[in-house]
């Protein structure tokens, strides 16, 4: 069976909210294909960021189907994941191109439940060293209510060629 096939053969049976998951996938193939988004997590999410000042950043993701819990709610892995992505791109915007930044420690305080149309990632820059970065993220509902705090640290290596 083709793919497209498969897809004709889902669509036929699937849910009203189950072609609405599927249209997200979708979207977020079409995200990569555009170059709109660099990782395929990212397009999932919908990310969009935007840097505020040399050491901030924003990142937004709309509240959908895809990210949810059993309860409604955003995930906390998920949670994590926009807090990793937005410190993550902070750290890697300002160490040299020849290094990368990857996550050594992370820790997370869920405050408040994920609920809303958008949720917002600020990350900022604590500590900038030579061979460690230290950062923090916050992340808020479309009301302004903090929903997580985390703090990360990113070792600067060299990046493979």
């Amino acid at each position: 069976m083709d793919l497209a096939q498969h897809w004709n053969e889902f669509l036929i049976e699937a849910t009203e909210e189950e072609r609405e998951v599927a249209s997200l996938y979708l979207e977020s193939l079409k995200r990569i294909q555009s170059g709109k988004n660099g990782t395929h997590i990212g397009a999932l999410m919908g990310i969009k960021s935007e840097f505020q000042e040399p050491d901030t950043l924003t990142m937004t993701i709309p509240n959908t189907a895809i990210l949810q819990n059993s309860l409604d709610i955003l995930h906390g892995g998920l949670t994590a994941t926009l807090l990793d992505s937005a410190m993550g791109t902070l750290a890697f915007k300002l160490i040299p191109e020849d290094k990368a930044a990857v996550t050594t420690e992370m820790k997370i305080n869920y405050v408040a439940k994920g609920v809303g149309n958008e949720f917002t990632c600020v990350a900022n820059v604590i500590h900038k060293g030579s061979k460690l970065l230290v950062m923090e993220g916050k992340v808020f509902r479309d009301d302004q209510t903090l929903i997580a705090h985390a703090t990360g640290s990113f070792f600067i290596i060299p990046k493979r060629v």
